[in-house]
């Protein structure tokens, strides 16, 4: 149990000096008037217990204000008994600077240990002293603050919770939830284990599928002979009946030839008689056209000799006459344009008297704008003269006025600034004493720390040297057992190498087969084509000898020949590709029998051996141990020796473990002098931080720098006052920054300054009139240039009246008009007497179509003598085509004799009449339409293509036999089975009787069986590959029950931690749970207590909050009987709500104590608590407060009132404070005698000591 023994404070806020002994057990009343220290009391404890001020309903202070007014520093020294251990804290606050602590922990029956000065350090351990009871969980359980009784109704949930596992002390449960938690890497071996088991399981079953499989392949293959053999009687019936299909094309090709004789000969008959009555037509037509031709030749020749002359010259006449009138008409034309020029040079004349009578207005025009604008021009130069002699010196000098303005304003701000150097300079040196202390102080912690790092070097050199010899002496252990496992080893490594050579031969023959496959079906594919390319060619050939195509029936009979050659070879090639083909499937069979007999090999080896996990193990040992494997085993046994020689002893391992605690030792002082470095360098750094950033860190030159500065200010801002005729200022040697001073010289410059701005305004005032005079020469200027413009457009057009002269062209033009008016006259009575003979009226246009009418009738009569020539060649055709057709008819008639001997005779026809030569054409073309040579044709190539392809067929039959009885062959060679007599069923079942077993229907079975076994051995091949990889097992065979039971280990394991965490949570959830209802309890034993009778039943709800088990905050109702229900905190008054408030506190607080009283706070501070109370419910409180109800439960009451209603004679103890000292007191007083004791034996006092000697007297200060 905590239980506070001693408190002494000093210029502590309010408090100045006060040493108090507080008894062992009982309530102690603090009275005192309005900011006579009480509160500062408790704020004392609490300041003492955690470094921090006590806040309430503000923000933090900081802990300057815990200093008392005009005072550097305060100083607390607290001491309380944590069961049999005694704590001495004393806290010192500089001002400034921070805090100082000193914590002194003295155990029963132990020695003293050194005082702890480091401030987390501190902390942290008065924590863990108090059973993790820290100042937030205080306040809310055993601080009851002033106003602060409704604090359990305002914080959260999770806050309230925090509060309870700290002082019940399940923070050690908290820790073991967090030993049972289960973490990612715990999931992670579960998995691997889970991993490892899967692989074994795959491991094992692979070989088991492997084995069915083979059974199912080798029933495949027996239903494959028995479907091989049925594919033979199958093709050999499709020969037989290939054979009775050729037999019936030969009769049937031998009657389509005759027809096909028959057909030829009425086709030749029936052209002869085309040829006969063609003969005879143009024979007749040829007599018709003969003599008419003769006599339009004869018209023709008289036309020429007669019309033609005549024609010719008249339309050379008329050619003349329109030439002559295309002359008169362009004269006409002439003389029209003469008379325009005439009419435009008159008007020439006109305009050029116009332009020099205007001319002579603009040059007078010219003149007198010109004078205008001299007179402006010069008005203006000299206002501009005035301007430029008198501003440049008023600017000048408003310049210089400005200048002395700023330099007034710099000689201000450096006086002020030297000023408020000399007020910081006494601050400035206390900061550099400071900054020199911490200096001095880092370098003595700096020394000390380069000392305790020496000391660490040496230890750590000597744990090296111990370390090393015990990891050689740990090596050679494991290297004897490298050496045991690698001798069981070798035979696996054999397996091993013998399987990956099985599995390169396999795929070696494997890729062979694929080529020769290839090969294969390239070349059938050949062979298809070939066929299809002579059965193409055949037909085409037949076709073209029918049709008497000689030329292109050979090529394509070369081309079939060709075709059948190639097929012959490329067949042969087939088949023995073909054999290569089965010959290399043979080889990859064996292969792959080969390849799963030496994997069943390797897992029999490695299910004997079982070391390859443990060897890896071992590996990795002598790995993490810092060495490398052994190349041999040579290189293992001479590490051994080397070992061996070295071996340590025990002492060496004694030696060792104390150099392990040394080093630990010195590595804490390390790290302690690391952090008091740390903790100076960072005081150091933090104070010239500070002097740098205000200014102070090199004052003394700074204010010289300063002085000089204010000097020479002063001294320019003289001399430039007096060039400036200004009065020139002094100034007192040790006055800065005199404000009337400032002002007076201030006044003066801003008088002169005003004066040049007005001399500057007045002469800028003439400015307005130059901008006038600007404006009229401006205007003068477009003026005459506006003039000047339209005067050289006028004199332009003058100077191209000079070169050229109107007049003289004029003159000119009216003789050039009075010759063409001649000439045209004289051309008109020429082409009048020209006209009359040829019978036409004058004019141009009548002479034009006299000539038209003229040419046109001349062309026509040569287009009509021209068809003389056509019609001469007529004539000789017609003339040649009557003698050729004559000497013709004999040949056809001796033809037509000749096909008589097939046809009959009445293919020659009786007489040479039109009517029975078409009679007897129409027989032949009927015949022929009966005979139908096309449907012959057709039936012969079709016949042609049916004998091929029966012919083909039966050969691919054949062949197909010979390759199906191969594969027979080869699955009985695969299977080990003797070469069979033939190839019956029967003689097939005598050698190898699994083929009567099966039939073709058990394939789909079978299939579907091998398929899921290949599926299922697929599945397992790859998952464990993946596995393999994963787990890096490197292809080691895992052992199946060793990895069940790991996996059991292992998932016992997760399963404890899981259960484990959550039994802890479901305990400290419980707890928590239960926590409400003892308030409750407690609260109903107060209440009535608090309240006379008045309340006495009370319940405490909560609404539900996330992350909290117990819900949020605290809401009470109590029993009201006049109402007949609960009501809550809102319809009570505020003191009676205050009351059940309080209650609640207490029974909180008192619930809250946890079971093992060592670290249970024995105190109860309660401060002020009643001022919302009447005097009958504050002699209650009283009452509860002294009464057996909280005395049971706490040691210690301390109870402050400002009221001095209550009489200190009904608590054993009280306490009167006034001004922040204590003026009245009955506390127990130690006397040095009774200290010295409690000092000498560091324990409790007995049972039997008086109040008096009650509590130990500590006088340690840090």
């Amino acid at each position: 149990m905590i239980i506070l023994k001693h408190l002494t404070v000093e210029r502590f806020r309010l408090l100045r000096d006060l040493d108090l002994h507080f008894p062992q057990r009982g309530s102690i009343l603090i009275q005192g008037p309005n900011e006579a220290g009480k509160s500062t009391l408790f704020e004392c404890i609490y300041f003492a217990l955690f470094g921090e001020p006590l806040t309430t309903n503000r923000e933090k202070r900081a802990l300057d204000d815990l200093i008392m007014y005009g005072e550097s520093e305060a100083t607390v020294k607290l001491t309380l008994s944590v069961g049999a251990t005694e704590l001495t804290i004393t806290r010192t606050v500089e001002r400034g600077s921070g805090q100082r602590v000193s914590l002194l922990v003295r155990r029963l029956g132990m020695p003293e240990s050194e005082p702890i000065t480091q401030l987390r350090a501190a902390n942290e351990r008065i924590i863990t002293e108090l059973g993790r009871l820290d100042g937030e969980t205080l306040r809310n359980s055993c601080l009851v603050e002033q106003k602060g009784l409704q604090r359990l109704e305002q914080i959260s949930g999770r806050e309230r919770e925090s509060t309870l596992r700290r002082l019940l002390g399940l923070e050690k449960l908290t820790r073991l939830a967090e030993q049972f938690r289960l973490t990612p890497e715990d999931e992670e071996q579960l998995r691997e284990c889970s991993a490892r088991l899967r692989l074994a399981e795959l491991q094992a079953r692979i070989p088991e599928l492997s084995a069915k499989l083979g059974q199912v392949e080798e029933a495949l293959d027996a239903v494959a002979v028995n479907e091989h053999l049925a594919e033979i009687e199958q093709q050999e019936a499709e020969i037989a009946e290939q054979e009775r299909n050729l037999a019936a094309i030969q009769q049937k090709r031998s009657e389509l030839k005759s027809r096909q004789a028959r057909v030829q000969q009425l086709k030749k008959a029936e052209a002869i008689l085309a040829e006969l009555i063609t003969a005879y037509d143009e024979m007749a037509e040829a007599r018709r056209e003969l003599p008419e031709l003769d006599r339009q030749i004869a018209d023709l020749e008289l036309r020429e000799r007669e019309e033609l002359p005549a024609l010719e010259k008249r339309v050379r006449e008329l050619e003349d006459l329109s030439r002559s009138f295309g002359t008169l008409e362009r004269m006409a034309t002439d003389l029209l344009a003469t008379v325009s020029t005439i009419k435009e040079l008159e008007q020439e004349v006109q305009e050029r008297t116009t332009f020099e009578e205007n001319l002579e207005q603009l040059e007078a025009q010219i003149s007198r704008a010109q004078a205008r604008l001299d007179q402006a021009r010069l008005t203006r130069s000299e206002l501009e003269e005035r301007r430029r002699a008198g501003r440049p010196s008023l600017e000048e000098r408003l310049r210089r006025l400005r200048h002395l303005a700023s330099r007034l304003e710099a000689l201000r701000q450096a006086e002020e600034r030297y000023a408020q150097r000399l007020a910081a300079r006494e601050q400035a040196e206390q900061l550099e004493n400071q900054i020199e202390e911490r200096r001095r102080r880092l370098r003595e912690a700096e020394q000390e720390q380069a000392r305790s790092e020496q000391e660490l070097r040496q230890v750590e050199q000597r744990v090296a040297t111990y370390e090393e010899r015990w990891r050689r002496q740990n090596l050679a252990r494991q290297l004897e057992e490298w050496l045991r496992l690698r001798d069981k080893l070798r035979g696996v490594t054999e397996a091993e190498r013998q399987v990956r050579a099985a599995y390169q031969q396999h795929e070696r023959c494997h890729q062979e087969a694929a080529a020769a496959l290839s090969v294969a079906r390239r070349l059938f594919a050949v062979l298809v084509v070939t066929v299809a390319a002579f059965a193409i060619t055949a037909s085409l050939s037949f076709w073209w000898a029918l049709s008497q195509l000689l030329v292109p029936a050979v090529i394509g009979i070369v081309l079939a020949a060709a075709c059948v050659a190639a097929f012959i070879a490329l067949f042969i090639r087939y088949s023995r590709a073909r054999v290569s083909v089965q010959q290399a499937l043979q080889r990859e069979q064996d292969a792959l029998n080969h390849v799963r007999a030496m994997v069943a090999a390797r897992e029999a080896a490695a299910r004997a051996n079982g070391g390859q996990e443990a060897l890896a193990r071992v590996e990795e040992e002598i790995r993490a141990l810092g060495a490398e494997v052994p190349a041999s085993p040579d290189e293992a046994r001479r590490l051994i020796e080397q070992a061996q020689a070295e071996r340590s002893s025990l002492n060496e391992q004694q030696a060792l473990a104390e150099a392990r605690e040394q080093l630990t030792t010195w590595r804490a002082q390390v790290a302690k002098a690391t952090e008091t470095v740390a903790a100076l360098r960072k005081q150091v750094s933090d104070l010239e931080e500070e002097a740098r950033s205000k200014g102070w860190d090199d004052i003394h030159s700074k204010l010289r720098s300063d002085l000089v500065a204010v000097e020479q200010a002063r001294h320019e801002l003289a001399t430039l006052m007096g060039q400036e005729g200004l009065p020139i200022p002094t100034f007192e040697a040790n006055v800065f920054n005199s404000p009337a001073k400032h002002a007076e010289l201030k006044a003066i410059i801003d008088e002169a300054l005003k004066t040049a701005e007005l001399e500057i305004a007045a002469l800028d005032g003439k400015i307005d009139a130059i901008a006038e005079l600007q404006e009229q020469i401006k205007a003068c200027e477009q003026e005459l240039e506006s003039l000047q413009a339209r005067k050289q457009v006028l004199l332009g057009r003058l100077e191209r009246f000079q070169t050229s002269d109107p007049l003289q062209q004029l003159a000119r033009a009216r003789e050039q008009q009075a010759a063409l008016r001649e000439a045209l006259q004289q051309l008109t009575d020429s082409l009048r007497q020209r006209v009359k003979p040829l019978g036409l009226q004058f004019g141009q246009a009548q002479v034009s179509s006299a000539e038209s009418a003229a040419r046109r009738e001349l062309e026509a009569l040569h287009i009509t003598l021209g068809r003389r020539i056509e019609l001469q060649g007529r004539r000789e055709h017609y003339a040649a085509l009557l003698k050729e057709r004559q000497q013709s008819l004999s040949g056809y008639y001796q033809q037509l004799a000749k096909f008589s001997a097939v046809l009959g005779s009445w293919i020659i026809p009786p007489n040479p009449f039109t009517e029975t030569l078409n009679g007897l054409r129409a027989r032949c073309q009927q015949e022929l339409q009966a005979a139908s040579e096309e449907s012959i044709l057709q039936e012969l190539e079709q016949l042609q293509v049916q004998e091929g392809a029966s012919r083909a067929k039966i050969e691919l039959c054949r062949q197909e036999i010979e390759e199906i009885q191969e594969r027979v062959r080869a699955l009985l060679d695969l299977r080990g089975r003797p070469i069979p007599q033939g190839y019956r069923r029967e003689e097939i079942v005598a050698v190898w009787p699994l083929v009567g077993e099966y039939g073709v229907d058990d394939r789909q079975r079978l299939e579907e069986e091998r398929a899921r076994l290949e599926l299922e051995m697929q599945q397992h091949e790859r998952e464990e590959l993946e596995l393999s990889q994963q787990l890096k097992t490197g292809g080691e065979q895992l052992d199946l029950e060793q990895a069940r039971r790991r996996m059991e280990q292992q998932e016992r394991t997760y399963q404890t931690k899981k259960r484990g965490s959550m039994l802890i949570a479901a305990v400290i959830e419980r707890l928590m749970r239960k926590m409400i209802p003892r308030t409750e309890y407690y609260m109903q034993q107060i209440l009535p207590l608090l309240t006379s009778g008045r309340y006495h039943d009370v319940q405490l709800v909560t609404e539900p909050e996330e992350g909290s088990a117990s819900g949020g905050p605290l809401r009470w109702r109590v029993w009201d009987s006049a109402a007949g229900e609960y009501i809550p905190r809102e319809a009570l008054s505020s003191g009676a709500a205050d009351q059940i408030s309080f209650a609640l506190r207490l029974a909180f607080a008192i619930a809250a104590l946890p079971r093992e009283l060592s670290a249970a706070p024995g105190f109860l501070l309660l401060d002020e608590p009643l001022s919302s109370f009447d005097q009958r419910r504050a002699q209650a409180v009283v009452e509860v407060v002294t009464g057996e109800m909280l005395g049971q439960h706490f040691e210690q009451i301390f109870f402050i009132s400002h009221s001095s209603a209550f009489d200190p004679a009904q608590f054993p103890y009280y306490l009167l404070i006034d001004g922040g000292q204590v003026v009245e007191s009955n506390l127990p007083v130690v006397t040095p005698h009774s200290a010295l004791n409690g000092n000498g034996n560091g324990g409790r006092p007995s049972s039997e000591e008086g109040p008096e000697t009650s509590s130990e007297a500590t006088s340690v200060v840090a």
